[in-house]
Protein backbone atom coordinates (compact mmCIF):
# COMPACT_ATOMS: atom_id res chain seq x y z
CA UNK A 1 0.00 0.00 0.00
CA UNK A 2 1.14 3.52 -0.77
CA UNK A 3 2.77 5.30 2.18
CA UNK A 4 1.92 8.74 0.85
CA UNK A 5 -1.64 8.08 -0.38
CA UNK A 6 -3.12 5.38 1.86
CA UNK A 7 -6.83 5.93 1.14
CA UNK A 8 -9.43 7.34 -1.24
CA UNK A 9 -9.76 10.60 0.70
CA UNK A 10 -6.04 11.36 0.35
CA UNK A 11 -6.16 10.56 -3.37
CA UNK A 12 -9.13 12.81 -4.15
CA UNK A 13 -7.40 15.88 -2.74
CA UNK A 14 -5.36 15.91 -5.95
CA UNK A 15 -8.10 15.13 -8.46
CA UNK A 16 -11.22 17.08 -7.39
CA UNK A 17 -14.06 16.99 -9.93
CA UNK A 18 -11.94 15.42 -12.63
CA UNK A 19 -12.56 11.75 -11.94
CA UNK A 20 -15.67 11.04 -9.91
CA UNK A 21 -16.96 7.70 -8.69
CA UNK A 22 -20.42 6.51 -9.64
CA UNK A 23 -22.49 5.32 -6.68
CA UNK A 24 -22.16 1.61 -6.09
CA UNK A 25 -18.91 1.29 -8.01
CA UNK A 26 -15.55 0.24 -6.62
CA UNK A 27 -13.73 3.24 -5.25
CA UNK A 28 -11.22 5.00 -7.45
CA UNK A 29 -8.55 4.31 -4.83
CA UNK A 30 -9.16 0.54 -5.02
CA UNK A 31 -9.14 0.63 -8.82
CA UNK A 32 -5.83 2.48 -8.77
CA UNK A 33 -3.99 0.62 -6.01
CA UNK A 34 -1.53 -0.98 -8.43
CA UNK A 35 -0.72 2.30 -10.20
CA UNK A 36 -0.36 4.18 -6.93
CA UNK A 37 2.17 1.62 -5.69
CA UNK A 38 4.08 1.81 -8.98
CA UNK A 39 4.06 5.61 -8.98
CA UNK A 40 5.36 5.74 -5.42
CA UNK A 41 8.12 3.27 -6.27
CA UNK A 42 9.04 5.50 -9.23
CA UNK A 43 9.14 8.52 -6.93
CA UNK A 44 11.40 6.66 -4.50
CA UNK A 45 13.77 5.31 -7.15
CA UNK A 46 14.02 8.51 -9.17
CA UNK A 47 13.72 11.36 -6.69
CA UNK A 48 13.65 10.64 -2.97
CA UNK A 49 15.45 7.40 -1.99
CA UNK A 50 13.77 4.93 0.39
CA UNK A 51 14.85 6.57 3.68
CA UNK A 52 13.73 10.00 2.49
CA UNK A 53 10.36 8.71 1.29
CA UNK A 54 9.76 7.11 4.70
CA UNK A 55 10.65 10.41 6.36
CA UNK A 56 8.34 12.38 4.06
CA UNK A 57 5.48 9.98 4.77
CA UNK A 58 5.86 10.82 8.46
CA UNK A 59 5.46 14.55 7.91
CA UNK A 60 2.15 16.24 8.65
CA UNK A 61 -0.27 16.35 5.74
CA UNK A 62 0.17 20.10 5.34
CA UNK A 63 3.97 19.91 5.01
CA UNK A 64 4.94 21.43 1.62
CA UNK A 65 7.27 18.57 0.69
CA UNK A 66 4.70 15.91 1.54
CA UNK A 67 2.00 17.75 -0.44
CA UNK A 68 4.29 18.01 -3.47
CA UNK A 69 5.39 14.36 -3.25
CA UNK A 70 1.78 13.19 -2.89
CA UNK A 71 0.81 15.25 -5.92
CA UNK A 72 3.59 13.70 -8.01
CA UNK A 73 2.44 10.19 -7.05
CA UNK A 74 -1.26 10.90 -7.63
CA UNK A 75 -0.82 12.47 -11.06
CA UNK A 76 1.79 9.95 -12.22
CA UNK A 77 -0.55 7.13 -11.17
CA UNK A 78 -3.50 8.67 -13.00
CA UNK A 79 -1.41 9.31 -16.11
CA UNK A 80 -0.63 5.60 -16.28
CA UNK A 81 -3.99 4.29 -15.06
CA UNK A 82 -6.44 6.26 -17.18
CA UNK A 83 -5.93 4.21 -20.39
CA UNK A 84 -7.01 1.11 -18.46
CA UNK A 85 -9.95 2.67 -16.64
CA UNK A 86 -13.51 2.79 -17.97
CA UNK A 87 -14.24 6.49 -18.36
CA UNK A 88 -17.38 8.37 -19.32
CA UNK A 89 -17.89 12.12 -19.63
CA UNK A 90 -20.42 13.56 -17.16
CA UNK A 91 -21.62 17.09 -16.39
CA UNK A 92 -19.19 17.21 -13.45
CA UNK A 93 -16.18 15.71 -15.21
CA UNK A 94 -15.10 12.14 -15.88
CA UNK A 95 -16.57 9.11 -14.14
CA UNK A 96 -15.04 5.67 -13.66
CA UNK A 97 -17.71 3.07 -14.39
CA UNK A 98 -18.32 -0.48 -15.55
CA UNK A 99 -21.87 -0.03 -16.86
CA UNK A 100 -21.99 -1.12 -20.51
CA UNK A 101 -24.99 1.17 -21.13
CA UNK A 102 -22.84 4.29 -20.71
CA UNK A 103 -20.82 5.53 -23.66
CA UNK A 104 -17.11 5.85 -22.97
CA UNK A 105 -15.36 9.18 -23.23
CA UNK A 106 -13.89 9.94 -26.63
CA UNK A 107 -10.23 9.21 -27.34
CA UNK A 108 -9.49 12.92 -27.67
CA UNK A 109 -11.05 13.76 -24.29
CA UNK A 110 -9.16 10.95 -22.59
CA UNK A 111 -5.88 12.10 -24.17
CA UNK A 112 -6.50 15.63 -22.92
CA UNK A 113 -7.17 14.28 -19.43
CA UNK A 114 -3.92 12.29 -19.48
CA UNK A 115 -2.00 15.34 -20.72
CA UNK A 116 -3.51 17.42 -17.92
CA UNK A 117 -2.37 14.98 -15.23
CA UNK A 118 1.07 14.71 -16.82
CA UNK A 119 1.40 18.50 -16.73
CA UNK A 120 0.29 18.61 -13.09
CA UNK A 121 2.79 15.88 -12.28
CA UNK A 122 5.60 17.89 -13.87
CA UNK A 123 4.61 21.06 -12.01
CA UNK A 124 4.63 19.09 -8.75
CA UNK A 125 8.08 17.68 -9.52
CA UNK A 126 9.42 21.21 -9.89
CA UNK A 127 7.77 22.22 -6.61
CA UNK A 128 9.28 19.22 -4.87
CA UNK A 129 12.88 19.51 -6.07
CA UNK A 130 14.02 22.58 -4.07
CA UNK A 131 12.37 21.14 -0.95
CA UNK A 132 14.21 17.82 -1.02
CA UNK A 133 17.45 19.38 0.22
CA UNK A 134 15.64 20.11 3.50
CA UNK A 135 15.30 16.37 4.13
CA UNK A 136 18.61 15.54 5.82
CA UNK A 137 18.66 11.90 4.71
CA UNK A 138 18.38 12.92 1.07
CA UNK A 139 21.83 14.49 0.94
CA UNK A 140 24.37 11.89 -0.10
CA UNK A 141 21.76 9.62 -1.70
CA UNK A 142 22.11 8.34 -5.26
CA UNK A 143 19.06 10.40 -6.18
CA UNK A 144 20.66 13.56 -4.83
CA UNK A 145 23.84 12.83 -6.80
CA UNK A 146 21.80 12.34 -9.98
CA UNK A 147 20.32 15.83 -9.82
CA UNK A 148 23.55 17.39 -8.52
CA UNK A 149 25.41 16.24 -11.62
CA UNK A 150 24.02 19.02 -13.83
CA UNK A 151 22.95 22.66 -13.72
CA UNK A 152 19.58 21.60 -15.16
CA UNK A 153 17.78 20.22 -12.10
CA UNK A 154 14.16 21.14 -12.72
CA UNK A 155 11.90 20.57 -15.70
CA UNK A 156 11.47 24.35 -16.02
CA UNK A 157 15.22 24.62 -16.64
CA UNK A 158 14.88 23.07 -20.09
CA UNK A 159 12.54 25.79 -21.35
CA UNK A 160 15.56 27.27 -23.11
CA UNK A 161 16.00 23.92 -24.87
CA UNK A 162 12.46 22.78 -25.61
CA UNK A 163 9.14 24.45 -26.38
CA UNK A 164 7.36 21.67 -24.50
CA UNK A 165 9.31 21.00 -21.30
CA UNK A 166 8.22 17.71 -19.76
CA UNK A 167 9.84 15.12 -17.51
CA UNK A 168 10.23 12.82 -20.51
CA UNK A 169 11.98 15.59 -22.49
CA UNK A 170 14.14 16.40 -19.46
CA UNK A 171 15.44 12.81 -19.42
CA UNK A 172 15.87 12.75 -23.20
CA UNK A 173 18.02 15.90 -23.22
CA UNK A 174 20.08 14.99 -20.16
CA UNK A 175 22.98 13.18 -21.96
CA UNK A 176 23.52 16.14 -24.29
CA UNK A 177 23.33 18.56 -21.36
CA UNK A 178 25.92 16.58 -19.40
CA UNK A 179 28.26 16.49 -22.40
CA UNK A 180 27.91 20.25 -22.93
CA UNK A 181 28.56 21.04 -19.27
CA UNK A 182 31.61 18.78 -19.27
CA UNK A 183 33.06 20.66 -22.24
CA UNK A 184 32.47 24.06 -20.64
CA UNK A 185 34.02 22.83 -17.40
CA UNK A 186 37.09 21.38 -19.13
CA UNK A 187 37.75 24.41 -21.32
CA UNK A 188 36.61 27.39 -19.25
CA UNK A 189 34.88 26.97 -15.88
CA UNK A 190 36.64 23.98 -14.29
CA UNK A 191 34.89 20.91 -12.99
CA UNK A 192 35.40 22.12 -9.43
CA UNK A 193 33.55 25.40 -9.89
CA UNK A 194 30.89 23.78 -12.09
CA UNK A 195 30.10 21.28 -9.34
CA UNK A 196 29.98 24.01 -6.72
CA UNK A 197 27.40 25.87 -8.84
CA UNK A 198 25.31 22.70 -9.18
CA UNK A 199 25.38 22.08 -5.44
CA UNK A 200 24.30 25.65 -4.76
CA UNK A 201 21.44 25.40 -7.24
CA UNK A 202 20.22 22.22 -5.56
CA UNK A 203 20.30 23.80 -2.11
CA UNK A 204 23.28 21.79 -0.88
CA UNK A 205 25.29 25.00 -0.44
CA UNK A 206 24.21 28.53 0.54
CA UNK A 207 22.85 30.65 -2.30
CA UNK A 208 25.04 33.42 -3.66
CA UNK A 209 23.77 36.13 -6.03
CA UNK A 210 26.92 36.31 -8.16
CA UNK A 211 27.13 32.55 -8.52
CA UNK A 212 23.41 32.34 -9.28
CA UNK A 213 23.91 34.75 -12.19
CA UNK A 214 26.89 32.73 -13.37
CA UNK A 215 24.83 29.53 -13.23
CA UNK A 216 22.08 31.10 -15.35
CA UNK A 217 24.62 32.39 -17.86
CA UNK A 218 26.26 29.00 -18.16
CA UNK A 219 22.89 27.38 -18.76
CA UNK A 220 22.50 29.60 -21.82
CA UNK A 221 25.90 28.45 -23.10
CA UNK A 222 24.91 24.84 -22.52
CA UNK A 223 21.80 25.53 -24.58
CA UNK A 224 24.01 26.80 -27.41
CA UNK A 225 25.90 23.51 -27.51
CA UNK A 226 22.84 21.28 -27.14
CA UNK A 227 21.02 23.18 -29.88
CA UNK A 228 24.06 23.14 -32.21
CA UNK A 229 24.57 26.88 -32.08
CA UNK A 230 28.09 28.38 -32.30
CA UNK A 231 29.93 28.54 -29.01
CA UNK A 232 30.33 32.15 -27.81
CA UNK A 233 34.01 31.88 -27.01
CA UNK A 234 34.61 35.60 -26.45
CA UNK A 235 31.76 35.76 -23.95
CA UNK A 236 33.06 32.73 -22.10
CA UNK A 237 36.53 34.25 -21.98
CA UNK A 238 35.04 37.40 -20.49
CA UNK A 239 33.50 35.21 -17.79
CA UNK A 240 36.85 33.56 -17.15
CA UNK A 241 38.53 36.98 -16.98
CA UNK A 242 36.00 38.05 -14.33
CA UNK A 243 36.65 34.86 -12.36
CA UNK A 244 40.40 35.42 -12.58
CA UNK A 245 40.05 38.94 -11.18
CA UNK A 246 37.87 37.79 -8.27
CA UNK A 247 39.89 35.00 -6.73
CA UNK A 248 38.20 35.31 -3.34
CA UNK A 249 34.78 34.68 -4.90
CA UNK A 250 35.85 31.66 -6.96
CA UNK A 251 38.60 29.80 -5.06
CA UNK A 252 37.65 26.46 -6.66
CA UNK A 253 38.55 27.74 -10.11
CA UNK A 254 41.89 29.17 -9.01
CA UNK A 255 42.88 25.81 -7.51
CA UNK A 256 41.92 23.90 -10.65
CA UNK A 257 43.94 22.64 -13.60
CA UNK A 258 41.78 24.78 -15.90
CA UNK A 259 43.09 27.93 -14.23
CA UNK A 260 46.57 27.11 -15.55
CA UNK A 261 45.22 27.11 -19.10
CA UNK A 262 44.58 30.82 -18.69
CA UNK A 263 47.72 31.61 -16.72
CA UNK A 264 50.73 30.15 -18.58
CA UNK A 265 54.19 30.60 -17.06
CA UNK A 266 55.90 33.84 -18.04
CA UNK A 267 58.81 33.34 -20.42
CA UNK A 268 61.91 35.17 -19.23
CA UNK A 269 63.99 36.41 -22.14
CA UNK A 270 67.71 35.94 -21.25
CA UNK A 271 70.66 36.79 -23.49
CA UNK A 272 72.44 33.53 -22.58
CA UNK A 273 69.45 31.44 -23.55
CA UNK A 274 69.71 29.68 -26.93
CA UNK A 275 66.33 31.00 -27.90
CA UNK A 276 67.08 34.64 -27.07
CA UNK A 277 65.27 37.13 -29.30
CA UNK A 278 64.73 40.91 -29.47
Amino acid sequence: MSKLIPNDTALRIYIPQQVVAVKGETSLFDKMAHWLDSAEQWLENTFTSAPTLTRIAGYSDDHPLKRAARSVVAHEALTNAIPSLDLVQTLNGFAVVSNANLAPASKERVERLIASHRSLRDSSIDLMMPLLAEASQWKGSAQCSFFASTLFQRIADIRILSKEPTWEKFIELRPAILAAESRLASEYISHELMQSLRDMALGLKPNDAIRARLKATLQSHVADLVCDRPLRDSNLRDIVDYIRRHADDFPEWHRSDVARLFDPPVFENKKKASGYFF
